[in-house]
């Protein structure tokens, strides 16, 4: 009682941190072995030669030219859509400039030949009004150092200073923000990408690093308007946060108003979601619709300000993230300080350019609650997920941010990356699932990471229903029919038929085997390497298991940690192992206390029984270690040796029985006696040239050393 009451604790400081906690800070990741490591920057020069057309709308954002050598400006042709770029302010020439802040779309700074931001009455070029304003103006030239490296530049680093400029703050690999500032040192991957990956960190909290002031539980303001690179801020205070940036925007392309690209960088439409309210909208008495609004016109106004900003108007030069909007007419969008209020209000949503700008916020609010009256007869049906009193939804999705699915670890493989991976794309993208089940082919390039819309179709089938209910023929020709997990088992499979892929004549290479994540065919306890003379079985979870993997992975569910849309069984922070499904009272009642339950019988023969977990375990090492003495598989890179021919099924059956059980990845547990029996048949054959010949092995026998001499 009191671990589990201290696993409560640890988890609510945790969140608690997260909320309070959001000052923007240098995250190293450093310790991601896979990604970076002991990688170098190699620049985006190097990503373009397999990702080109990512690379080239990508160029086409503002990332890159968040601070820009001043050698590369004066050439002409830097930025994409920028012409006739100004001259540094009066007083000062090319040769005493060293870097441009900025340039891209808004507004550009200067910094001086010292690393020093250059400050004044007219040092800011405004590109909507194509003059020089005042920045920091009470400030003397010289004295403001540029410390907007950890946001403006890729690989920073606080110490030191870049180029030897004192008003540098810290170093960095590259000026602007590049691919590797988002995934990471990119030259392991460059020199071996098929096994070395690149960070994919699709999270808002990624973006929420940079876009951000303070902290994020406030809305900083200034003049009356939301101050620029607050997206993180405003969003944080809204229902939206439960979303990731990249729910809506592919952050490969921009959205400047003269990029040609620019309708395809929204991915996510507000209607996408929002059916009954863009219904009511469409039909409503007011004529929004007909004079071509969109959502966005009222619900992301221009009321943050990067450069220019009209209090007269109520109109600034970037788009709100609020969406809320109070239609009481003595509401502000600020406090009249420092800070906003976290909602929109009805000058900037109505009395703004182009709309009502000579009517009152009093006018205005007495149509508000005409603009969504139309004709809808649905919207009940939404307050069955969205209602307030129920946060299925929030606690769904906070799960969900936590699972395997969410991280997008093999996202790369689709057809941006090769075309070799486009087959990849129907369980490793969101999009190449829909599209394998639905059986519409996915024409775009955009990809993301599997998510609520991959598994359910709400908003057309006007419920949670998943996409896949039927059974699912594995690839042996067996079925798998265990109800909502059905859809679990359309890639949770062997990708191939083990009848025709283990033969007589087998060349292996490093990925021969099954597919990763054959759990489907485990659980059944179908379509590995069965030796005629041995006889098979499996465990009572291949039949009690109605809605199979649901039945455990998603019972029980701990916060966001384990259980419910995190789909795990364990979390290693904490280790906390999720037995609510296995102690249901069809099941185990109660009676186990561990995952790694202790097995029946001492089934790898070394002298003493275990936990099933450890005694699958040591029935692997056994095995490895006589494919490794048959020159089959490379243990200490984890994986079949390249080129090798196996001239005889058995073996061969041996070696992919080894992978079977491997890739499985539950040790044992999905279907011990299948698992048990597949590893004791195989080594057997290794060993003595008898599947039923493990039986006769002594103890000695499967220890390692006995069978290294062997």
């Amino acid at each position: 009682m009191k671990t589990k009451w201290l696993f409560y604790l640890i988890a609510f400081i945790m969140i608690l941190a997260l909320v309070v906690g959001c000052e923007r800070e240098i995250v190293s990741d450093d310790d991601d072995g896979e990604s970076t490591g002991l990688a170098s920057y190699v620049g985006s020069d190097a990503c373009q030669t397999c990702h080109e057309d990512i690379y080239t709308t990508f160029m086409n954002t503002g990332h890159p030219y968040k601070l820009n050598a001043a050698a590369d400006v004066q050439a002409g042709d830097h930025y994409p859509y920028t012409a006739n770029f100004p001259d540094p302010p009066t007083g000062y020439g090319w040769d005493d400039i060293s870097y441009v802040i900025g340039g891209f779309w808004w507004k550009a700074r200067f910094v001086d030949n010292d690393g020093y931001i250059i400050t004044g009455d007219a040092v800011q070029w405004n590109f909507e009004t194509e003059e020089y304003v005042g920045y920091h103006s009470s400030e003397a030239p010289g004295t403001k150092p540029y410390d907007c490296g950890v946001c403006h530049t890729t690989g920073y680093s606080p110490d030191g200073h870049q180029d030897g400029l004192e008003g540098m703050t810290g170093t960095w690999a590259a000026p602007g923000v590049h691919c590797e500032e988002c995934h990471g040192p990119g030259s392991n991957h460059r020199d071996d990408p098929e096994n070395v990956n690149m960070i994919v960190d699709r999270s808002a909290e990624s973006c929420g690093e940079c876009h951000i002031r303070g902290a994020a539980n406030a809305i900083p303001a200034s003049g009356g308007f939301i101050r620029h690179h607050e997206q993180w801020n405003e969003m944080a205070t809204t229902m939206h946060r439960v979303l990731d940036c990249t729910d809506c925007h592919d952050p490969h392309l921009g959205l400047h108003e003269l990029n040609p690209d620019k309708a395809n960088a929204i991915i996510t439409q507000c209607e996408d979601c929002h059916l009954n309210e863009t219904a009511s909208f469409m039909n409503s008495s007011l004529p929004h619709h007909e004079n071509e609004l969109e959502c966005e016109s009222c619900h992301m106004p221009l009321a943050a300000k990067s450069a220019v900003g009209d209090t007269l108007i109520h109109q600034g030069d970037i788009q709100s993230h609020l969406w809320r909007i109070n239609t009481d007419p003595t509401a502000t969008l600020t406090d009249g300080g420092s800070l906003a209020n976290g909602y929109l209000t009805l000058d900037f949503t109505c009395l703004t350019t182009g709309c009502h700008v000579s009517e009152t916020k009093a006018w205005a609010a007495d149509y508000a609650d005409q603009v969504h009256t139309g004709d809808i007869t649905t919207i009940d049906d939404c307050f069955t997920c969205h209602g307030d009193d129920n946060l299925m939804l929030v606690q769904a999705h906070g799960q969900w941010e936590r699972s395997q699915h969410a991280s997008g670890e093999n996202l790369d493989r689709n057809r941006n990356s090769n075309s070799y991976y486009q087959s990849c794309e129907r369980c490793h993208t969101s999009e190449g699932f829909i599209a394998e089940v639905t059986g519409v082919d996915y024409e775009g390039d955009h990809f993301s990471a599997i998510g609520c819309f991959t598994c359910h179709a709400p908003h057309s089938n006007g419920n949670l229903s998943l996409r896949v209910e039927n059974a699912v023929t594995l690839e042996d020709g067996s079925t798998f029919d265990r109800g909502h997990a059905n859809l679990c088992a359309s890639c949770h499979q062997s990708r191939r038929d083990v009848n025709t892929y283990v033969s007589d004549d087998v060349t292996l290479s490093e990925h021969w085997g099954p597919h990763h994540s054959n759990q489907g065919d485990m659980l059944v306890g179908t379509n590995a390497y069965e030796y005629d003379a041995y006889t098979y079985s499996n465990s009572a979870h291949t039949n009690v298991a109605t809605d199979g993997c649901i039945d455990c992975h998603m019972t029980g569910s701990i916060g966001y940690y384990v259980g419910g849309h995190t789909m795990t069984m364990h979390d290693e922070e904490s280790e906390y192992e999720n037995l609510a499904g296995c102690n249901a009272v069809a099941c185990h009642n109660g009676d186990m206390d561990s995952l790694n339950v202790v097995a029946a019988s001492d089934f790898d023969n070394d002298g003493s029984v275990e936990g099933i977990g450890d005694e699958i375990q040591g029935l692997l090492d056994s095995l490895s270690i006589l494919l490794v003495d048959a020159g089959f598989y490379d243990d200490v890179n984890g994986h079949p040796i390249e080129d090798v021919e196996i001239t005889d099924s058995d073996s061969s059956g041996a070696l992919y029985n080894f992978e079977f059980v491997a890739e499985d990845r539950s040790n044992g547990v999905h279907n011990t006696d299948y698992t048990v029996g597949l590893l004791q048949s195989s080594i057997g054959y290794l060993a003595v040239g008898d599947p039923n010949g493990f039986g006769t092995l002594t103890t000695a026998a499967v220890n390692r050393k006995f069978i290294s001499a062997h």
